[in-house]
């Protein structure tokens, strides 16, 4: 009898072991807090509330200097037509600006300062020969088209360039003109083994196109020698 009432009174103090044992983790569990459920910081939110700020002024910044006024921010959706309306104003933009530059350039750069440039290009060469190749190429990308090394030789033995006239626009039409001027050109040539200096006078007729940016350039010449 004794050793039966032993056997319950331990069977029941190990049923409630195991009740009390369970319901301590149980208790434990529903305290535990995941941490992606635990609650952001008035820190981490500032934090965050920050650098949307931060990308939202970017992209507003960048979209001003692409000419494009939108106001939007960036959880805002953005239609297909909006973005093609938006890239058309800028493209336009760019073509009106090209437009204005080559008028400018026009005003600014007639045919006649561009045939003065070309010539003092070619004097400074001739007169200071250590900036010859210098000087030379200035002179030479006033044309529309022409070899630099053909364009040198014209002058390797010159020793004297002189303007005798200013240049006069003969004509001007549009996107062409023809500008006339009296130069002299001083070449040493070489003669029975000695080196002399020859005299040329000549009339250069440059005929000039404007580019695609509105600035003069020489297609080509006509040379009259006396």
């Amino acid at each position: 009898m004794k050793n039966k009432l032993l056997i319950i009174t331990i069977l029941f103090s190990s049923v409630m072991w195991l009740l009390v044992f369970s319901s301590c983790k149980k208790e434990d569990e529903q305290t535990v807090i995941p941490e992606q459920q635990k609650e952001m910081s008035p820190d981490k939110e500032k934090e965050l509330m920050t650098r949307i700020e931060f990308l939202e002024q970017k992209l507003r910044e960048c979209e001003q200097k692409s000419g494009i006024s939108d106001t939007s921010t960036i959880e805002s959706p953005v239609h297909d037509s909006v973005k093609v309306k938006d890239t058309t104003k800028v493209k336009d933009k760019k073509e009106k600006l090209k437009e204005k530059e080559k008028e400018l350039n026009k005003r600014l750069d007639n045919p006649k300062s561009a045939i003065m440039d070309y010539l003092e290009y070619i004097k400074r060469g001739v007169s200071d020969a250590p900036k010859f190749d210098e000087n030379m190429k200035k002179a030479n990308e006033v044309w529309v088209s022409n070899s630099i090394d053909n364009f040198k030789k014209n002058y390797k033995n010159t020793k004297k360039f002189t303007v005798l006239s200013e240049p006069e626009i003969v004509s001007q039409k549009g996107e062409t003109a023809s500008v006339k001027v009296k130069i002299k050109k001083t070449d040493l040539i070489s003669t029975d083994g000695k080196n002399i200096e020859q005299d040329t006078e000549m009339t250069v007729t440059y005929n000039l196109v404007a580019d695609k940016n509105g600035k003069w350039k020489i297609k080509n010449n006509v040379v009259q020698k006396k």
